[in-house]
């Protein structure tokens, strides 16, 4: 080869030469702008789902602050109290569920129970065990709240003893459904990052398509980690939080997701016009070279 090269004009040896040394240059200062901005995407989408991990924290506190605040309201009134203190299940359910109508929180269910747990009245679907009551009866003066997985679906609750002389008469359980429309709700929210909720290695809730979600689910991690995700095709940046129960235990994991395929696509378009600038500046060189050469 060093052969063949020998036998080149002089004309052709420069030509190569400018070629070689143009190419070689371009893609060392390629392969640093595109690293640095694969390093800078890279950082830019952790950060924005640490933002949205942030903005979910700070939406489900106010809820849960709501929750709280409307029950213990309810559970203070005389009304409320004069009803309980009965103990026919008819009055309690007339009063608490015309109180609850009044004070009532948009997309939020309602229910009351006897010290043991024994649904009393409902306003709305939410299921709710007696088992659930009594573990809640263990924290009880304080107002309990955690995430509940009933038949498939995922409630945030919060749980509100009524005392009558000092002796805990009932509980008022106050709760949010937490379906797709709720996930889609924090993605439009957060400025588009994927939300999925998980208990029992199963999608519960998610912003994803069904499909998509199962696909997701079977490509996490067991533990959680900040390593990214990916499925069909697609890479996510992903941080988990756990999903607490009444007793403070994990019933499963909310995942928030952010895709890179954006990301990717300007990675990419940024490659393209690297290659352009290459393939315009070894033209002119050339040019400009073979000019000068001939003269």
């Amino acid at each position: 080869m060093i052969a063949s090269f020998s036998r080149l004009s002089l004309l052709w040896k420069i030509l190569l030469s400018t070629s070689v040394a143009v190419t070689l240059l371009f893609a060392l200062t390629g392969w640093i702008v595109l690293r640095n901005a694969v390093d800078t995407t890279t950082s830019a989408m952790e950060d924005e789902v640490g933002a949205s991990l942030q903005a979910y924290q700070s939406l489900w506190k106010a809820r849960a602050e709501r929750l709280a605040s409307v029950s213990l309201t309810l559970s203070q009134m005389s009304d409320v109290r004069s009803a309980f203190g009965t103990r026919d299940a008819a009055t309690i359910f007339d009063t608490a569920n015309e109180l609850w109508k009044k004070l009532a929180i948009e997309n939020a269910d309602f229910l009351v129970t006897d010290a043991a747990g024994k649904v009393i009245a409902s306003v709305g679907v939410m299921p709710v065990a007696e088992q659930d009551v009594r573990n809640a009866a263990a924290r009880f003066p304080e107002q309990v709240s955690g995430f509940l997985v009933r038949g498939g679906r995922l409630y945030q609750t919060v749980f509100t003893p009524v005392y009558l002389e000092n002796v805990p008469q009932n509980v008022l359980v106050a709760g949010y459904g937490v379906d797709s429309l709720v996930a889609r709700q924090l993605k439009a929210d957060t400025g588009g990052s994927e939300f999925l909720f998980v208990s029992g290695g199963q999608p519960i809730a998610s912003s994803l398509t069904p499909e998509a979600a199962r696909l997701v689910v079977s490509r996490l991690p067991s533990r959680p980690t900040l390593d990214p995700v990916r499925a069909g095709g697609i890479e996510y940046a992903a941080r988990p939080t756990p999903l607490l129960d009444i007793a403070g235990k994990p019933i499963g994991d909310l995942w928030i997701l952010r895709s890179f395929a954006t990301a990717k696509e300007r990675l990419a378009a940024l490659r393209r016009n690297i290659i352009l600038l290459w393939l315009l500046a070894v033209a002119a060189s050339l040019g400009l070279t073979y000019l000068l050469a001939r003269r």
